[in-house]
């Protein structure tokens, strides 16, 4: 986040006397809970849970996790209580589940929610059995290798060697027997270091291996066996494990079978274990194994499909795609968000955004009942106008029979609800084109570049606290990219208060569940196979036959947008990129505050002294230390020579060189031009900023900010890239890193370049750069489309030309023609977007599983969980491409209190300060939670970075408790694949092994190498 630049400082209420803080560290509480089977079980909590996180504990702990209508009591407090009651004030931490009545929605969240339970053993695909002395079976295409016998992680890792590998370690490298010791090693890289196979990317999440406890379970259209009494809501027909079909009723007090009501379970778990051994035996089975799979807890249920690989039960119906139990409509599920129903179509965005912008914001209390409106309101918006944008598109091309070929920026349309404005266009089949989508571009915002720059930089250098909520034009907008069109939503700018006050709050419903079950866009994703019934042998030979033929038909179209845009590519003229994100402003003042009150860590070499040890990375943490130490060395000494630049910080000071008369009307004469274009708040945060950044145009300013990007801001960010815990994983990751210092992406090629001794980094930003000359194409070629039933066809073609791998002894002319033309693009791009030339060496150090994985993220794709042979000419078929889901993108509203003390907390971390680093880490996760919810993104960050400070402050136990909370939220909320989700897995990998969990250590660190 871009620092405060307010006078006051950050974390103190004003006219707050100077004294020391009271720092309450967070602890391990342990908590028991009385079951309604009279067992009791032993849950781990942290002394900053409430209620509601001891909900989501039993949700994870194999004896209650099939529980789901029960309050809690305590013999204090009373009984049901609240969900938002603390932990530590219940004394002793005793709790008893109390069953409670149902109602009809709740029963079938019920029953949902022990699908959800068993859904691993059939959704997720095939999945090796746990080795135990010896392996009993082997999964297709694999070998089994000397070590599969020792069981454990590694002999399954051993066992999913590629094709191919047992001969190399058998032949050794040159194809003889006798070269042993080669073998073996071979062997034993493979075995540690896997490489990449898509098809085993839900293996972790998969017991297959295990009998189903249920084959299947509907509702029953029989009349009731008996009459039906007001307590009863509905007949659900099942079948177990071992084939025993079963009719059960629903009822207020809980299930029974039908004609026999004395069998009477609140648990449907219960019930089904009375009635079948098999069923018993089966669900026993499951929980054994989640026991083993983890006894953390964190079982591997409520997943979402919001990853880019479908489920592999998906392969079995494309056209159908079978839905997941959290989101399976027949069972009360959905993809989540809120105002699917329409309920909140016409709300008065426009009166609420402004009451928003007007509400107290003085204090931090203040700031925080402002920013939880302000979240709540954002979110719900952001969730109508997805469903909104989505709705339209795919109106318009139903009304035009599926048809898209129609010239460029033709299809345009404009529609009200309330004072939701939703302009949807066609996007141009120009690869060279650059959209400005962007929910503060210039083309939404209605404003030229000049002006956007202006705008923006006046914007950072004046921020506080609630400049993003202040901000109402940018807030109230969504832009969503879906099929080759283009949606803004935008809320009306016409506000009519009829001369009454503007209120003070606004009237918003809270967040069920605590913030989980986010909007999963991937819910509203658009299919592009159509429904078949099953063919013949014969059949199917004709249909791959004609599944070719479209591929090759495809490919010209392809090859067309390839070539026209390259054309229009190469006749370009450079253009100086001159706007600017307002964070850099924001940035800009934090510098120059620094430099002034002399805390630029480049001066401060002492506290460097401070630094701890970081534990379980060896030599590779101390190289990274090193390194970050050099770049910071050169980063001191390119700033001594910067006075010119600096000059601004004193200038209230040098009355040497100007008369004090003449900055004295200097100022005068720039407050009359600064009131005329800033609110006055604003106007007096940035002249008591004491930067002297008041005394210059605004012209001026600009070119200084220019400079200040060039110089500072850029090596900066490689220094920052240095740091152990700040740097970035992948392309998301990357972007966000950049941005939120107020960096635009075209200066990847730069970073290359400034990043010569940190070639993790410089992979990450060539591969970002691929990424993006991929994505034009990607989304030239689907704006090219002529029918909505030829996507899949044309996507599958562009993949096979952008990441296919021809051989130039065996391919054809053309294909070989399509490659030099790939990479000149690739060439082309990367010099005329990005200033950096591409070198031909680097072709084979490109990485195309993670370049696949960044262009389905920015063009939305859904693909099949398949071993893609990136080394043919043709490595995707049409039926690899499930699926198209949105692409949207919006302000980001949260806490920007809480968003501060985070970077403090990794500010302190980075520098060695533990002790505040847990502090400000702390206090950030307690503001996350009251304005974001406890089961929000953000969250889960603040809980994921005081993991980290906690492990290294060496309390393992608690960092591991925060880790689980924070990989709970990514795996649910964000997807298997999300940078975060990976890091939670890392983090863990590490965690579990200091704590001797060696076995657990190894299958994250695979789960985290596979994704």
């Amino acid at each position: 986040m871009a620092p405060k630049t307010g006078k006051a400082k950050p974390h103190k209420a004003k006219g707050e006397k100077k004294k020391k803080e009271e720092k309450v560290l967070p602890t391990v509480i342990e908590i028991t809970v009385e079951t309604p089977d009279d067992s009791q079980v032993t849950l781990k909590g942290i002394s900053t849970d409430r209620i509601l996180d001891v909900r989501r504990l039993l949700g994870v702990h194999v004896e209650t996790c099939h529980l789901t209508n029960f309050s809690l009591s305590h013999e204090v407090r009373g009984s049901r209580l609240k969900d938002s009651v603390e932990l530590v004030s219940l004394k002793p931490c005793h709790l008893t589940i109390v069953e409670e009545d149902y109602t009809e929605e709740q029963a079938v969240a019920h029953i949902r929610r022990l699908l959800d339970i068993v859904a691993c053993t059939t959704s997720f695909g095939p999945s090796s059995p746990k080795a135990s002395g010896r392996n009993n079976s082997k999964e297709a295409g694999s070998t089994e290798s000397a070590g599969s016998d020792n069981g454990g992680v590694a002999g399954t890792v051993a066992n999913r060697q590629p094709k191919g590998v047992e001969k190399a370690s058998k032949s050794g490298k040159d194809g003889s027997a006798d070269a042993p010791e080669n073998g073996e090693m071979a062997a034993a890289t493979v075995s540690m270091y896997p490489p990449p196979r898509l098809g085993q990317f839900y293996d972790f999440y998969s017991f297959s291996h295990l009998t189903p406890p249920i084959q299947y379970i509907r509702r029953s259209t029989r009349p009731f066996l008996e009459d039906k009494t007001e307590d009863d809501f509905f007949q659900i027909d099942g079948r177990v494990c071992n084939g025993k079909p079963m009719t059960i009723v629903a009822s207020r007090k809980g299930f029974y079978p039908a004609g026999r009501h004395l069998l009477l379970c609140h648990s449907l778990v219960s019930l089904l274990q009375q009635l079948s051994r098999a069923f018993d035996a089966a669900y026993k089975a499951l929980m054994k194994a989640f026991t083993e799979h983890n006894k953390f807890g964190n079982l591997p249920y409520g997943f979402r499909a919001n990853t880019w690989v479908v489920p592999p039960i998906v392969a079995v119906n494309p056209s159908i795609f079978p839905s997941l139990p959290v989101e399976d409509e027949n069972w009360g599920g959905n993809g989540g968000g809120q105002g699917r129903d329409g309920k909140y179509d016409y709300r008065p965005w426009a009166k609420e955004f402004a009451i928003l912008a007007a509400m107290p914001c003085k204090t931090a209390e203040e700031r925080q009942i402002r920013d939880r409106k302000s979240f709540l309101l954002h979110n719900l918006f952001v969730d109508i106008s997805v469903f909104k944008a989505v709705a339209t598109i795919n109106r318009i091309i139903k009304a035009s029979s599926c048809t898209l070929n129609v010239p460029a920026q033709s299809v345009s349309n404009e529609e009200r609800a309330g004072d939701l404005i939703i302009k949807v266009s066609r996007d141009v089949a120009d690869a060279a084109t650059k959209l400005d989508h962007k929910s503060d571009g210039s083309q939404v915002l209605e404003i030229s570049q000049d002006e956007l720059a202006r705008r923006n930089l006046l914007k950072g250098i004046t921020a506080d606290e609630s400049t993003t909520v202040h901000d109402t034009p940018t807030l109230a907008v969504v832009v969503v990219q879906h099929c080759g069109y283009t949606a803004v939503v935008k809320v009306s700018s016409d506000v009519n208060w009829d001369g009454n006050l503007i209120p003070q709050d606004i009237d918003i419903e809270d967040q069920p569940e605590g913030g989980a079950n986010a909007l999963n866009v991937n819910s509203l994703r658009m299919l592009l196979h159509k429904s078949s019934a099953p063919q013949s042998s014969i059949t199917v030979q004709r249909l791959q036959s004609g599944e070719f033929e479209n591929l090759n038909t495809a490919r010209l179209l392809v090859r067309e947008v390839l070539k026209n845009s390259l054309q229009k590519l190469q006749g370009e003229a450079s253009k100086h990129n001159k706007s600017i994100r307002w964070e850099l402003g924001a940035c800009w003042v934090q510098h120059l505050k620094d430099h002034a009150s002399g805390k630029c860590e480049s001066n401060k070499p002492e506290e460097r002294k401070s630094e701890p040890a970081v534990k379980g990375l060896g030599k590779q943490g101390a190289l990274l230390k090193e390194i970050k130490k050099k770049v910071e060395v050169r980063i001191g000494k390119a700033e001594e020579g910067k006075d010119a630049f600096l000059g601004c910080i004193d200038m209230n000071k040098k009355s040497d060189d100007m008369n004090q008369k003449e900055l004295e009307k200097k100022e005068e004469e720039m407050e009359i031009i600064w009131k005329k274009m800033l609110p006055k708040a604003a106007y007096l945060r940035l002249r008591e900023s004491e930067t002297g950044l008041h005394l210059k145009s605004p012209d001026e300013l600009i070119d200084m900010a220019h400079k200040f990007y060039a110089d500072t801001a850029l090596p900066k960010l490689v220094t920052d890239f240095g740091s152990l815990e700040l740097s970035p994983v992948d392309g998301r990751t990357l972007t966000d890193f950049m941005h939120t210092r107020g960096l635009q992406m075209c200066s990847l090629g730069r970073v290359v370049e400034l990043a010569d001794k940190l070639p993790h980094v410089q992979s990450l930003c060539i591969h970002e750069m691929i990424v993006r000359a991929y994505k034009h194409i990607l989304q030239a070629v689907v704006a090219a489309v002529s029918n909505v039933a030829d996507l899949a066809a044309s996507i599958a073609s562009c993949l096979n030309i952008l990441l296919g791998t021809p051989s130039t002894e065996n391919e054809d002319a053309d294909i070989i023609n399509d490659e030099k033309l790939k990479w000149k693009w690739v060439e082309t791009f990367l010099l005329k977007r990005f200033g950096w030339r591409w070198k031909h060496e680097n072709f084979q150090d490109v990485r195309k599983y993670a370049i696949l994985r960044g262009l389905s993220h920015k063009v939305g794709l859904e693909l099949l969980p398949r071993d893609y042979g990136m080394e043919s000419a043709a490595p995707f078929r049409k039926s690899d491409i499930i699926s198209m889901v949105p692409v949207y993108k919006h302000v980001a509203c949260s806490s920007a209190d809480g968003r501060t003390l985070l970077e403090s907390s990794k500010t302190s971390l980075d520098k060695g300060k533990l002790e505040d680093a847990v502090n400000y880490g702390t206090k950030a996760l307690s503001k996350l939670v009251s304005v974001c919810g406890p089961y929000h993104r953000m969250t889960a960050g603040a809980y994921s970075l005081l993991a980290v400070v906690l492990y290294h402050t060496g309390d393992f136990n608690q960092a591991t408790i925060y880790q689980q909370k924070a990989l709970d939220i990514n795996e649910r909320e964000l997807g298997l694949d999300h940078p975060d989700t990976m890091k939670s897995y890392g983090d863990l990998a590490v965690f579990y092994y200091r704590l001797q969990h060696t076995e657990l250590a190894l299958k994250y660190f695979s789960t985290f190498s596979l994704q």
